[in-house]
């Protein structure tokens, strides 16, 4: 519990040290005034934020019996791209109606707690597809590692090509 409350603070400083930094980072993407850093800020930001939360999961499953070992975890493929689906869905609906882009112009807080937690429903949605995958043929501690590695590197990947 402790060491997830390490984390906890440290991603609210992440999005603290983020926020500082928001400010320098507005170079037009078209631009030609040499190296873009505003793309490998936020690389490195959502390397870090997905690394915290592999390792926010990787205390739980230390601290819990059932943390991938629960009957439950054989059908989490499906559930979780139903709430992730599901959360995205809300989410653009309370932007693009208004509601939390209003209460995010005063609440610069709130932008990081949706990123964070929609960061860490996708890791989980990964998490879930390499349960099922490899079963038990690899330990719960390398199902998370490899989350955290396919998760940073598709991510990466929409954020380089698109």
């Amino acid at each position: 519990m402790l060491f997830q409350g390490i984390i906890i603070a440290l991603l609210v400083f992440l999005g603290f040290i983020a926020d500082i930094f928001k400010k320098d980072t507005g170079v037009p993407a078209s631009s030609t005034a040499g190296l873009n850093i505003q793309p490998m800020m936020t690389a490195l930001f959502l390397v870090i934020t997905i690394g915290l939360l592999s390792l926010f999961m990787y205390f739980q499953m230390k601290k819990s019996d059932t943390f991938l070992k629960h009957r439950l975890w054989d059908k989490m493929y499906v559930v979780m791209p139903v709430i992730f689906f599901i959360s995205l869905v809300i989410v653009m609906i309370l932007f693009l109606t208004g509601p939390l882009s209003e209460v995010t112009q005063g609440n610069r807080w709130l932008i990081y707690a949706v990123m964070y937690y929609m960061l860490f429903v996708i890791n989980m949605t990964v998490l879930a597809f390499i349960h099922k995958v490899k079963k038990n043929t690899i330990s719960n501690e390398l199902k998370i590692s490899y989350s955290f590695v396919i998760t940073s590197l598709g991510l990466l990947l929409v954020i380089f090509i698109l």
